[in-house]
C-alpha cells in the first residue's frame, strides 16, 4: 500500500528547488519524484511519469510558468496544478487560476506551500494570504 503523493516540481532555481524537495521530504506523505528546470524538460518527464500534484514557478525560461500549467490543464485536465511565486500582483494570481492552476503559494512562506499542498490535493483551492 503507498500512501504516497507524488509531486513534481518545475523550478529553474536550483537552489530553490534542492532547499523546498529537502523541506517536503520532511513530510512522510509527500515525495517530489522529479525536478524540471524548463517546462519542456516537465513535458518530457510527464510522458514517462505519473504524479499527483505539478509544482510550477510563474517565472520560467523559454515560457511562462502559467502558459505552461495552461497546456496541462487542457492536455490532462485532471492533474493538479499549485503555482509556486515571488511575484505578489492579483494580476498573476489571476492569470494563474483562469489557466486552470488550483493554487497560487508565494515562495517565501514554506508553511503555506505546505498548506497549499494539502488543500489542492485535498480538492481545494489555496492563495496565499494577503494575496485575495
Amino acid at each position: 500500500m503507498n500512501d504516497m503523493t507524488d509531486l513534481l516540481l518545475v523550478e529553474d532555481s536550483a537552489v530553490f528547488a534542492s532547499t523546498l524537495e529537502r523541506f517536503l521530504r520532511i513530510q512522510r506523505d509527500l515525495r517530489v519524484v522529479a525536478v524540471a528546470a524548463s517546462a519542456e524538460a516537465a513535458c518530457s518527464l510527464l510522458q514517462r511519469i505519473a504524479v499527483d500534484l505539478v509544482l510550477v514557478d510563474v517565472s520560467l525560461p523559454g515560457s511562462s510558468g502559467i502558459d505552461f500549467v495552461g497546456g496541462l490543464h487542457r492536455d490532462h485536465p485532471d492533474l493538479k496544478c499549485l503555482m509556486l511565486s515571488g511575484h505578489r500582483g492579483a494580476d498573476y494570481v489571476q492569470r494563474a487560476l483562469v489557466a486552470g492552476a488550483a493554487g497560487y503559494a508565494l515562495k517565501s512562506d514554506p508553511l503555506g506551500i505546505l498548506t497549499a499542498i494539502r488543500q489542492v490535493l485535498a480538492g481545494e483551492s489555496y492563495i496565499s494570504p494577503g494575496l485575495e
